[in-house]
């Protein structure tokens, strides 16, 4: 699978991550004090999100089985294809963070 590039991942979180074996992790914060940790692993396509907010989390989603990974118009984006099951996120971090997690059936 294709992944987007460090330089890509670099100008979009505007951080370096955080790499321990296979799992890159970058951390970044709002204006309203959210907390996003976006984790990946190359070795088992999976991608992990927690927001967190004065310390304290308050979401996590994590899902293995990732087809696509990429960036477009400042927005990151996977995809999963599990069975008849379409589950896509949507990751934007400015000028707020917001995630869109869905799933979707497949015909």
């Amino acid at each position: 699978m294709k992944y987007p590039t460090e330089l890509q991942l670099l100008e979009f979180f505007e951080t370096v991550p955080i790499i321990q074996d296979d799992i890159y992790s970058y951390t970044v914060c709002d204006d309203n004090k959210i907390e996003l940790t976006l984790s990946f692993n190359v070795m088992e396509d999976s991608l992990q999100t927690y927001l967190k907010y004065a310390g304290r989390v308050f979401a996590v989603v994590c899902q293995e089985g990732m087809t696509r990974f990429w960036i477009d118009s400042d927005v990151l984006f996977a995809e999963f294809l599990y069975e008849q099951v379409r589950i896509s996120v949507d990751v934007h971090i400015r000028p707020h963070i917001r995630i869109e997690w869905s799933g979707l059936q497949r015909y």
